[in-house]
């Protein structure tokens, strides 16, 4: 069992969030019972939330965090929501603004006066190829219940898995062509990262997870599976290779914002050159994606140890990873954050939902876990974290 820092209740989740000018509350990490998450390094330097480009750096191994040199967080676009779980905001006084986000996000990018965002990750059935045990009814309610929210998420992203499947003449299009229509009840953007069930079991190799497909492999090649993945997924955000970015930038240009979505399973030194060179370019936040944690199940897809050697040189917000069942984020990788519980069998006691990020008016992010069925929101494991990826209230 993960570290565990604070175990607080269970409360609803408001029609517009919680916002800034409440009383704060020390932010916790909640412990999933099963699963983990690594990966986060440390952050240093100064960060202002309404500056534009990175301040400040994250560096070091999965485990640890320090944080030197002053932190501040003034301004960022028009306020924002807080917490969503019950869970404080913070004391700073700012104006609170909980109404419509203006502006828009698509497939290139976009413009918005606030960061709003969800997480969804792992859907699939418990059995290869059991197209009726596809747990479409939840999916389907997962984003719909996206969509219901006030103000609503201006782009979604998943962190793979949306199929179980035989690689060489599987159910994985039929499958992935479910998860698509269940998407569809959010009208928002979806930027999908690849797990490894997007490659599936091949080339002689015993577990699906240290699969490694696509054009870099010539043992595996291009599955089915990671054909439906992208014709069906990546094709409808106009992509082409299953790495890539998404710029977020603030209306006022208060604040930038970059979406980096890694293919784990589909590494090869063109991804690992990219990577790099994506996570040098300065933002304000930056939120890195991919499927498989670093202590996830293993044997793991390589792109994970290559990641690994390149996230920590540049400073990020965080890493948003799925694959364990679950959701957790942890006092020893406050950095990473796991939502994988999307329909998937579920790896510890925890329900079914996804995860709600929101920029703050102080230019905090605050992140919660939601339940599909309740709406409610898990304050077990609502933390709020700095722009570069420092704990904070």
């Amino acid at each position: 069992m993960r570290p565990l820092l604070a175990l607080v209740a269970i409360l609803p989740l408001g029609a517009g969030y919680l916002a800034c000018g409440q009383a704060s509350s020390t932010p916790d990490f909640g412990d999933d019972g099963g699963g983990s998450s690594s990966g986060s390094g440390s952050s240093s330097g100064t960060s202002s939330g309404g500056s534009s480009g990175s301040s400040g750096g994250s560096s070091g191994s999965s485990g640890s965090t320090s944080s030197s040199g002053s932190t501040s967080s003034s301004g960022s676009s028009s306020g924002s929501s807080g917490s969503s779980g019950g869970s404080s905001g913070s004391s700073s006084g700012c104006t609170t603004d909980t109404g419509p986000i203006s502006g828009t996000v698509g497939s290139t990018g976009g413009s918005v006066s606030r960061l709003v965002f969800a997480v969804v990750g792992d859907t699939r059935p418990a059995t290869e190829d059991d197209v009726g045990g596809y747990p479409t009814a939840i999916i389907t309610k997962i984003f719909s219940d996206i969509q219901a929210l006030s103000p609503r998420p201006v782009l979604t992203l998943g962190t793979g898995d949306y199929q179980f499947s035989n690689a060489t003449s599987g159910t994985g299009a039929q499958q992935v062509d479910i998860y698509m229509t269940a998407r569809q009840t959010y009208t928002g953007p979806f930027f999908p990262a690849p797990g490894n069930h997007e490659c599936g079991v091949c080339g002689g190799v015993s577990s699906s997870d240290s699969a490694n497909c696509g054009m870099s492999d010539t043992s595996c090649g291009e599955t089915v599976n990671y054909k439906a993945f992208l014709s069906s997924m990546l094709g409808p955000i106009a992509k082409t290779l299953p790495y890539y970015s998404i710029n977020v930038t603030a209306a006022d240009s208060s604040w930038t914002a970059k979406f980096v979505v890694v293919g784990s399973n589909q590494w090869d030194s063109t991804e690992a050159t990219w990577l790099g060179t994506t996570l040098g370019q300065p933002t304000t936040y930056t939120f890195i994606v991919r499927h498989e944690p670093s202590d996830g199940t293993p044997p793991l897809g390589p792109g994970v140890a290559g990641a690994d050697a390149i996230i920590p040189k540049y400073p990020y917000t965080l890493l948003i990873e799925g694959h364990d069942h679950t959701y957790g984020h942890y006092s020893d990788a406050p950095q990473a954050v796991i939502f994988g519980n999307g329909g998937a069998p579920p790896g510890g006691t925890k329900d079914y939902g996804y995860g709600l990020f929101a920029q703050r008016c102080d230019g905090a992010i605050v992140v919660d876990a939601i339940d599909y069925m309740s709406g409610a929101a898990d304050s077990e494991f609502h933390f709020v974290v700095t722009p570069t990826g420092a704990a904070t209230k």
